[in-house]
């Protein structure tokens, strides 16, 4: 009796073992699930990158917010988070000194291009850059980046952002490498903007603050006016 006993204990342990072995084999299979590279979209929170739970089209940040996309390959339900410190890069530090008229936002961009490993066909992603949006009050996120960045949006998904990738969108990755370590990387930082100048006027003005274009009629009146008076010397000496 007892050696029956103990031989249903060894079956039913051997069941149980074969049953752990069974679900581990396929957590594993669920954990090498396939990765997507794509624009992974962020909105900056508490210091910290919150993956978005939406498309940028369908979320409208607030005044004085940060918003970050990365491009790169991704198999985390986290995302993929730009190479800089969420608490780096401040909408102050994007914007300087250019406002919000009433009735607009102030918005600060980040755009991390990725890296050479998860370019396509051995493109050169550009370097990092932050950006400054003012915008509408009620401008969505995807607003927000089209102010500042070409977009090229497929099915209401941003594809491409300043022409890279050229094409494609969201390419599946079959059993992708497990994330790589990666060290932080500078933005480039607009030069923050003079309230009441526009590029345009910045353009023309000298160091002293006068236009060029006065600056050269000035110039041609002076050799205009020197061709008459020497002119009219010669007129009197003949």
């Amino acid at each position: 009796m007892a050696t029956a006993l103990s031989h249903r204990i060894v079956a039913l342990f051997s069941v149980l073992l074969f049953a752990c072995m069974l679900v581990g084999s396929t957590s594993g299979t669920a954990h090498a699930a396939d990765g997507f590279k794509y624009w992974n979209y962020f909105h900056v929170k508490g210091g910290k990158y919150a993956f978005a739970t939406t498309g940028p089209s369908g979320f409208k940040p607030p005044n004085g917010s940060v918003e970050a996309y990365r491009y790169g390959l991704s198999s985390s339900a986290a995302g993929l988070p730009p190479r800089a410190a969420a608490t780096k890069y401040t909408v102050d530090d994007l914007c300087g000194d250019t406002k919000a008229k009433s009735g607009q936002k102030r918005v600060g961009v980040l755009i991390d291009y990725g890296t050479a490993a998860d370019a396509a066909n051995g493109a050169t992603p550009p370097k990092p850059r932050g950006a400054c949006a003012v915008v509408p009050a009620a401008a969505s996120g995807q607003q927000v980046l089209d102010s500042v960045a070409d977009i090229r949006v497929e099915k209401q998904l941003v594809c491409g952002i300043d022409g890279y990738p050229v094409s494609g969108c969201s390419v599946t990755v079959k059993n992708p490498p497990p994330p790589a370590g990666q060290s932080n990387v500078a933005f480039t930082i607009p030069p923050a903007a003079k309230s009441g100048d526009s590029p345009a006027a910045e353009a023309e003005n000298g160091d002293g603050g006068i236009p060029w274009t006065l600056v050269g009629v000035v110039a041609a009146v002076v050799v205009i006016g020197g061709g008459a008076l020497a002119l009219t010397r010669r007129n009197r000496v003949a």
